[in-house]
């Protein structure tokens, strides 16, 4: 089995055991984990990290503003794994698993990934420029630029939230 059958199995896993949660902090973990699998999988299908990379940003953001709102709102309640999501993960990843038969086209599937055409050009003449290199040399100052001033928008945002109001006050 490759590696992108197993982490697809495990992706849907997750999805099922997600369904069965109802403690909020558990839901947002399977969120994260889910998303660091998606990106990886979107990584090895387009061949450049770049999307993933920003897919999985936002979905961080997302879920820290999400994490503080639970953690402020959310009554404190302890978290329970109860014998039913137990087997419900662990029958979803053996069902899984028997589902995917051991198929030469799926060993090989990987192979028709990386010599397939990447999905990213910036033209679609015969010399494609693909979107791997990140960061180069001529764009070096601009993103200095852009690291610094996030950084300083960062500070500026922490210096001005008033932490003696709202319901992220200190008791």
């Amino acid at each position: 089995m490759s590696l992108m059958t197993i982490m697809m199995i495990f992706a849907s896993s997750l999805s099922i055991v997600f369904t069965s949660i109802t403690h909020p902090l558990a839901m947002g973990l399977i969120l994260l984990i889910q998303t660091v699998v998606i990106a990886a999988l979107m990584t090895f299908t387009l061949k450049t990290s770049w999307f993933s990379y920003i897919l999985f940003l936002i979905f961080l953001g997302a879920m820290l503003v999400l994490f503080i709102y639970v953690a402020t709102l959310a009554p404190n309640e302890s978290l329970s794994l109860s014998y039913v999501m137990i087997t419900v993960m662990i029958l979803s990843l053996f069902l899984g698993a028997l589902i995917t038969p051991l198929d030469p086209f799926l060993l090989t599937h990987a192979v028709f990934i990386e010599n397939a055409p990447s999905q990213m050009n910036l033209t679609a003449t015969a010399t494609t420029i693909s979107l791997n290199p990140m960061y180069n040399l001529s764009s070096m100052k601009m993103t200095l630029f852009l690291i610094l001033y996030l950084l300083l928008t960062l500070v500026v945002v922490v210096k001005i939230t008033a932490t003696h109001f709202g319901p992220l006050r200190l008791n």
